[in-house]
């Protein structure tokens, strides 16, 4: 249903809030030490040696906050946890783990108070070369690059002014360009199960692999990334019992 529901405002999306920044060349994100002893998939294991935090104002639902999003960088894989991304939406999950191929896995409490996990596949976390392409061409129609360059944690970001299809008004949106696939983050808008970020981030069919924001503000919406540092996190998926989804 949030599929279809998106394709059917997906111009209306583009209009608003659309970016794909040019190429650039980011430095690299380096694992610690640990990452090659703790990340062991196969036994139900996940180490996420940084997060990025993104402080944000819903000025519609006049709420502020921030998302802090756990991240392995050489996989690109994320950890959603409760108590400092999605909350109280998903309360019956402790973690969810996202993966750079669509994959998501909850790890949770049923309503009996047994740990389980399930898993499902988000399959537009992976653009096919036509939606890349679209992607490519919706930005050169609505977004224009304003010149300012700067940096923000630790990676250059480049400014760029959104136009609307409906109205006179323009956005400030930077872009900055990381070395890991951002499309899990803005593919947790998609899942299945009952569990959302507290402000909209589905970008995943406007913005490249690897173009994250770092600051917009628009009308309904201020967004800042305050850093992206080292800040380990071991998540276990062997603790829950899987469970298919229906």
């Amino acid at each position: 249903m949030k599929l279809k529901k998106f394709s059917c405002l997906l111009i209306f999306a583009v209009f608003v809030q659309s970016g794909l920044a040019v190429a650039q060349v980011a430095k690299k994100l380096i694992a610690d030490k640990q990452r090659s002893i703790q990340w062991k998939p196969e036994k139900g294991q996940y180490y996420f040696s940084h997060s990025m935090v993104l402080n944000y104002e819903n000025k519609t639902e006049k709420t502020k906050g921030a998302i802090k999003i756990y991240l392995d960088p050489i996989s690109g894989a994320m950890c959603f946890r409760k108590e400092s991304s999605f909350g109280q939406s998903g309360e019956a999950y402790d973690f969810i783990l996202a993966f750079s191929d669509g994959r998501f896995i909850h790890c949770g409490t049923d309503e009996n108070g047994k740990k389980i996990r399930t898993t499902e596949k988000v399959t537009d976390v992976k653009p096919d070369a036509e939606t890349q392409n679209q992607q490519k061409e919706n930005f050169e129609t609505y977004c224009s690059p304003t010149g300012n360059k700067r940096t923000d944690a630790g990676f250059e970001s480049v400014e760029y002014i959104l136009s609307y299809a409906t109205s006179e008004n323009k956005d400030k949106l930077w872009l900055t360009t990381v070395p890991f696939n951002v499309n899990p983050l803005y593919g947790f808008e998609l899942i299945e199960v009952a569990a959302s970020l507290p402000v909209s981030l589905d970008y995943l069919y406007l913005l490249g692999l690897n173009q994250l924001i770092s600051e917009l503000d628009s009308k309904d919406l201020k967004l800042k990334l305050t850093g992206i540092n080292a800040d380990p996190f071991l998540a276990l998926t062997r603790n829950y019992q899987e469970v298919k989804m229906d």
